[in-house]
């Protein structure tokens, strides 16, 4: 049975005379039981398709010129109802009972200042008033009992916070469950999450949905997630359904260009290069180091233990070699990172850059140090000055080094490399927000390199891309590394990012180093059970899928 119907959807956002059509008559069908995945790159009208649905487009800046939404549901109040032109009370009663939506993060949807259990509760007293409060009581236990949440009963009174990542994408959707709807909206919900953690929610998910025969839309750019639970999959592509069908049939033989240019763009399916001889130079040696934080309790706040968050470390990175250090949150790889880079003190064990000790020198000694040994951080957005020209932001860091004479002579070399991170020379003169994310990484990479560095650490750079834009950057970063013979540590959880990029991986787990080695000989044989688990987790296609994928 149709749950979810929509046909020819048109959406344009803006206002005044301004408008953007987002959503370019699509229609797809979602049935009970089902997962239809919406695939596609940013700002393909996926999101947008999904808060249609849900009526949850900003007011007064939407218009919708054509198209049909329709939801049936026997079991619920409101047996069919058109909700592209509903009213507010109509939409009302069917979000949450009859259409949930978990959106992609949870630290931006739960409320700061309520506690697990006050949220959840607030959902049973929107629709379902009639229970008393101990029954609410036991229907939020029951819910975060059913998503794994542990020890339920103490978890209702903490703030969202105080939870892991993982542990809050659950209680996202325990919320959206809790009321028991037919089809489930998820946009992008496992995205920032480890690739351990995104296989114990997608698995639960799964159990959910069959439990409840619920529909589920789900919204990803991911093929491995795609491979791994839909049933159909529909690919978008500047607001046009492009092509649909049933998981197999796209997977296995896709129709369009830009299907098939998707999966060609995966780092399992990207071409190796040819590499030159490996070099024996040591650019960066890390010995027995750790990081140990401070505990403090008790009025005088005096130290009662220590934290340990990187717990004697040992690695190199070579000239002209990528290491890619993965491991789960919480595990080490950032903390360890910004001790590279002096960011952050180490407790014991020592640092060698280029054959000099950095571990205690100061900050004074450090600065002229920090041209061999740049940083490019996970969020660009973030990173660049927004106040800034790219121009600024490219000679600044020349400016205090000494390269260059007068800033013409620097604007000719910055514009040297941003041609070498394939980026037009105009873009000097705008500022980032005029800038995709995959661009805005870019100039983030050519900041590093404007100074001429040995030794570069990449913090999850590539994580929140599209499949497309990544592939991009892992070529572009490749070529770097092979041409100017830097050393590249590359902090990710992506193993797919690793298979393609890395010469050596090591592997971090609760603040040590499980396992190293030949990144080929680790994928393919890891000694280690905690590198067994992070592999077997990797949602990948299917080898029946890419052995006839274009």
């Amino acid at each position: 049975m149709k749950l979810l119907e929509v046909e020819n959807l048109v959406t344009e956002l803006g206002e005044g005379e301004s408008w953007l059509r987002a959503v370019n008559n699509i229609s797809l069908a979602v049935e009970s039981g089902q997962t239809y995945c919406l695939v596609g790159e940013s700002g393909s009208g996926k999101s947008v398709t999904a808060l249609s649905i849900m009526g949850l487009l900003p007011q007064d800046h939407f218009r919708h010129p054509a198209g049909k939404i329709r939801l049936s549901d026997p079991q619920g109040e409101l047996a069919d109802v058109e909700l592209l032109n509903a009213d507010t009370e109509t939409l009302r009663k069917v979000r949450g009972s009859r259409i949930a939506m978990i959106f992609q993060e949870p630290m931006t949807s739960l409320n700061p200042v309520q506690t697990i259990g006050e949220q959840l509760d607030e959902v049973l007293q929107i629709h379902q008033p009639e229970l008393s409060e101990e029954a609410r009581k036991q229907r939020v236990l029951a819910a975060l009992e059913e998503v794994r949440i542990p020890e339920p009963a103490s978890r209702i009174r903490e703030f969202p916070h105080r939870l892991s990542g993982g542990q809050r994408q659950r209680v996202m959707i325990a919320m959206a469950l809790i009321c028991e709807p037919a089809l489930l909206i998820a946009d992008e919900p496992t995205t920032a999450l480890d690739v351990t953690v995104q296989a114990e929610i997608l698995k639960l998910m799964r159990e959910l949905q069959t439990k409840r025969g619920m529909g589920m839309l789900f919204i990803t750019h991911d093929f491995g997630v795609v491979a791994q639970i839909a049933d159909v999959v529909g690919v978008m592509r500047k607001g046009i359904l492009v092509e649909s069908g049933t998981t197999a049939e796209v997977l296995r033989n896709p129709q369009h260009e830009y299907t098939q240019s998707l999966i060609a763009a995966l780092p399992e399916r990207l071409p190796r290069p040819a590499r030159p001889a490996k070099s024996d130079k040591v650019l960066l040696e890390v010995k027995d180091v750790s990081v140990y934080f401070p505990v403090r309790r008790g009025l005088m706040r005096r130290v009662v233990d220590q934290f340990r968050a990187v717990d004697n470390v040992s690695l190199q990175v070579n000239a002209g070699e990528i290491v890619a250090l993965v491991g789960e949150s919480g595990c080490g790889k950032t903390t360890l990172g910004r001790a590279l880079l002096r960011l952050q003190d180490v407790t014991a064990g020592s640092i060698i850059l280029e054959g000099q000790d950095i571990t205690q020198i100061s900050a004074k000694a450090m600065r002229p140090l920090r041209r061999r040994m740049q940083v490019v951080f996970q969020d660009p957005g973030s990173s660049l000055n927004p106040r800034l020209p790219i121009h600024t932001t490219l000679i600044e860091p020349m400016r205090v080094h000494g390269i260059g004479q007068t800033d013409a002579e620097r604007i000719q070399i910055a514009a040297r490399f941003l041609d070498r991170v394939e980026m037009p020379t105009d873009s000097l003169w705008r500022y980032p927000h005029e800038f995709s994310g995959g661009q805005r990484q870019r100039l983030a990479i050519a900041r590093a390199l404007v100074l001429e560095p040995r030794f570069i650490l990449c913090d999850e750079i590539t994580s929140a891309l599209d499949v497309s834009v990544q592939a991009g950057i892992l070529k572009l970063l490749r070529q770097l590394v092979d041409e100017e013979g830097i050393g590249m540590l590359f902090i990710t959880h992506n193993m797919g990012v690793v298979d393609y990029l890395a010469d050596r991986m090591v592997v971090m787990h609760k603040a040590q180093l499980v396992e190293s080695g030949i990144t080929q000989q680790v994928m393919k044989s890891p000694q280690n059970a905690h590198t067994r688990n992070l592999l077997d987790a990797v949602p990948r296609l299917d080898d029946k899928y890419l052995a006839s994928a274009i």
